[in-house]
């Protein structure tokens, strides 16, 4: 198994160009909302940045970058944990995850319903965060209404399209 290189010194200023080059190219629409940077490492070294996005189904999409040693990991909460339905729900997300390409579902802190993925640093280019974060919007617009119409039916109403 060959491993994703070590990030340089650099890396997480690459990362912050890469990000802010990237929301360029989307400020003109109107889905995103913003960027927000950690400028400080954690306890752990990594560093953060949290991508907000307008969803159709979901109102914010929000996405995690941190930066690791080798890799960067972006995650966003699809739902909650789930209250009700769980064995149903689960089923639902595994036979989900066989069709989705670049994130995958898992369940995450607390029990909720999280997108996931993991890319080697040198791999993290404006094409690639394209290709995440619009898969990312996409796949949660597309399960969130049927996770939260089984996980936690009496909080969720589809919302109804003109």
């Amino acid at each position: 198994m060959t491993r994703a290189p070590l990030g340089g010194s650099d890396a997480a200023e690459r990362l912050d160009e890469t990000l802010h080059t990237w929301a360029s190219q989307w400020n003109a629409s109107a889905t995103l909302l913003g960027i927000e940077h950690q400028p400080a490492p954690d306890d752990r070294g990594h560093f953060h940045w949290l991508v907000r996005l307008k969803g159709d189904e979901r109102d914010v999409i929000t996405l995690w970058f941190s930066l690791r040693q080798r890799t960067v990991h972006v995650e966003t909460e699809v739902m909650p944990a789930p209250e009700e339905n769980r064995e149903a729900l689960y089923r639902f997300m595994l036979v989900k995850n066989a069709e989705l390409r670049e994130l995958h579902l898992a369940i995450g802190p607390e029990d909720g319903i999280y997108l996931v993925t993991e890319v080697p640093i040198n791999e993290v280019t404006v094409e690639r965060l394209d290709e995440l974060v619009g898969a990312a919007v996409t796949y949660v617009d597309e399960i969130f209404p049927t996770a939260m119409t089984m996980g936690l039916p009496s909080l969720y109403r589809r919302r109804r399209r003109p």
